[in-house]
């Protein structure tokens, strides 16, 4: 059991707020005693449209289920009007029973009992004989609401023969009444108190529809187990319709009914309540035991995921891929400096490993220096300069932004290597030629490119001299930054032909250039012909109205990305736009000095 005590924070395990557990909270449930969850991942499984489960796979679930302490597994055996069972519910049953599992199996089957009108094509004596001949020892009979009292009397009788004979046959019974916040209460309490004088153990409810908020679950279990003529235990079967059916499931076992669950909520429609978090959420902030082996959840949570071909969605709530990933700044700081052990548990409430998590983190579209601090330090270097430590955050997010698809992000081994290539590059002391080429290759305004160079001095390191750039680029003048951005190729224009008069040095920082930029606009250049013209004359009218070019950091950007942007950007007032534009380009030079300097990716 997580939380026996009921502590709001446990060092290693959880860490909530105490308010859950203040006696006026406390007060409001009637848990059941002891409280055991029904599971139904196996016939839950099976409904999941387009599911690749194999015999195997469903005994491999079935074996997975019971490492995590299973007691009770449900599944479904249903005629639907045939005189034979639906092929792929009895291939179910029978891998089960063939598994030989320590769970108790219960079988639902729509043939025992009917509505007391309509003809059923199989008896319920062909039914339970077939059912005892398989080894099925619990039989679960549905109860359907009876279209009126005649139909209600022929209803009870059916139920009194079926009783008699499954006593015979040595069958355990369960009654199932589904859609019951739908159907008539008074009825339903009635057949409900027959059945359990006949020998019910249990009554399975199923909210088949989703059709009781959670406020509303509480009052209709308290109410139904109030009008129960004797005590048996209850479970409450909900769907996902409105995202509610942990909400529900939990607000039933608050009023004393059992949960039915189904690892990673597979079911059809929206699925069902899952049984990773209605165990965890009961555990850690009702002090609940569920008797399940809690550290085995994430496993099979995979092993479901793995044979249905049915993946975890990474926002899944405990078990997804997103529910330890972190990325928020202070997150990856945190899991990069503290790690798995953490406490309290980086942006959770559950350590991870007590369900059989793990913590990561993925360089993202949001960073902070701290987290190239925290990096640095994991890599084994606490001797960061400012400059150094600016520049890596650059390239890192540069990075990021050239992915072109999701997911964009580094994932831990791809920051760590970028962060040693890069590292290595900014401390490097390049040849003043080599730093001059560079620079020009990145812009070749001379005034800009002589106050970097006077900036960071003689003996500066790639770091020191891509900060000056990116410093001198930040307070260039207007004039020199309209200059500037004019040496840019027109967005989705061919590359300029080279000046015949332009000497060797230049017609290689140009083609340089041109490639770069190539690069940079690829997801404009590649573009059908009439979107890429439509660029290039959005952009033109964007300088002839401004007086200065358009320009963007495209790395990662698509044509429609590029055109939404423009669309945005036309019309602005100049000076406010000046100011974006010096942004971008502040951005589109650094990413090329770190190209030409640091990573040497760019050839021309």
């Amino acid at each position: 059991m997580l939380n026996p005590e009921r502590r709001p924070h446990v060092p290693g395990s959880h860490a909530v707020s105490p308010v859950n557990f203040d006696p006026q909270v406390l007060a409001e449930f009637d848990f059941p005693a002891p409280l055991r969850l029904i599971d139904s991942t196996l016939r839950k499984t099976l409904f999941t449209a387009g599911h690749t489960t194999s015999r195997l796979g469903f005994q491999r679930i079935a074996e997975a289920l019971t490492e995590l302490g299973v007691r009770e597994e449900s599944i479904n055996v249903n005629w639907t009007g045939a005189t034979y069972p639906a092929p792929q519910d009895w291939a179910l049953l029978e891998a089960v029973v063939e598994g030989g599992f320590p769970f108790r199996l219960n079988v639902y089957t729509d043939t025992l009992v009917g509505n007391g009108r309509d003809h059923q094509p199989v008896s319920m004596r062909q039914t339970v004989d077939m059912l005892a001949a398989a080894g099925v020892t619990t039989a679960a009979p549905g109860i359907l609401q009876a279209p009126d009292d005649d139909a209600q009397k022929r209803q009870l009788d059916e139920l009194e023969e079926y009783f008699a004979y499954a006593g015979q046959a040595g069958l355990d019974t369960t009654i199932t009444f589904a859609q019951v916040g739908r159907r008539d209460f008074d009825r339903m309490l009635a057949m409900a108190d027959h059945a359990v004088r006949l020998g019910a153990r249990r009554l399975d409810l199923m909210d088949s529809t989703s059709s009781l908020a959670p406020e509303a679950m509480k009052r209709f279990v308290r109410r139904f187990r109030a009008g129960l003529a004797r005590q048996v235990p209850l479970t409450m079967h909900v769907h996902d319709e409105f995202g509610l059916a942990t909400a529900g499931a939990i607000a039933a076992a608050t009023a004393g009914a059992h949960p039915d669950v189904a690892m990673n909520g597979m079911s059809y429609r929206c699925g069902f309540a899952p049984l990773e978090e209605v165990v965890l959420a009961l555990e850690t902030l009702y002090g609940v035991d569920t008797g399940l082996r809690l550290e085995r959840i994430q496993h099979v949570a995979r092993v479901v995921a793995r044979e249905s071909g049915v993946p975890l969605p990474p926002l899944k709530p405990l078990t997804g891929g997103y529910a330890y990933l972190k990325h928020m700044p202070g997150d990856v700081a945190a899991a990069l400096t503290q790690g798995q052990d953490a406490f309290p548990p980086v942006s959770h409430g559950l350590v991870p490993a007590r369900m059989g998590q793990e913590m990561t983190w993925v360089w993202g579209g949001l960073s902070s220096e701290g987290m190239v601090r925290a990096l640095a330090a994991q890599q084994g270097h606490d001797d960061l300069t400012g400059a150094e430590t600016r520049a890596l955050r650059r390239c890192l997010d540069a990075a990021v932004a050239a992915v072109p698809a999701y997911p964009r992000w580094l994932s831990p081994q791809q920051a760590a290597a970028r962060f040693d290539a890069v590292l290595a590059g900014l401390r490097q002391v390049p040849e003043p030629a080599s730093a001059r080429r560079a620079l020009h290759a990145a812009n070749p305004h001379g005034p800009w490119r002589e106050r970097v160079l006077a900036r960071a001095g003689d003996s500066a390191t790639v770091a020191e001299l891509v900060d000056a750039a990116w410093q001198e680029v930040e307070a260039a003048p207007a004039a020199d930054l309209v200059a500037m951005l004019a040496h840019c190729k027109p967005m989705a224009a061919e590359p300029e032909r080279a000046e015949p008069h332009q000497d060797g040095a230049a017609a290689e920082a140009r083609a340089v250039r041109d490639g770069m930029s190539a690069r940079e606009e690829s997801g404009v250049l590649d573009a059908d012909g009439a979107v890429r013209r439509l660029v290039a004359e959005l952009a033109a009218r964007y300088e002839r109205d401004l007086g200065f070019r358009y320009v963007l950091s495209s790395a990662g950007l698509g044509a429609q990305d590029v055109l939404m942007d423009l669309r945005i950007r036309s019309g602005r007032e100049e000076e406010v736009e000046l100011h974006r534009a010096r942004r971008e380009l502040r951005t589109i030079i650094d990413n090329r000095l770190a190209q030409l300097l640091i990573l040497a990716e760019v050839t021309p």
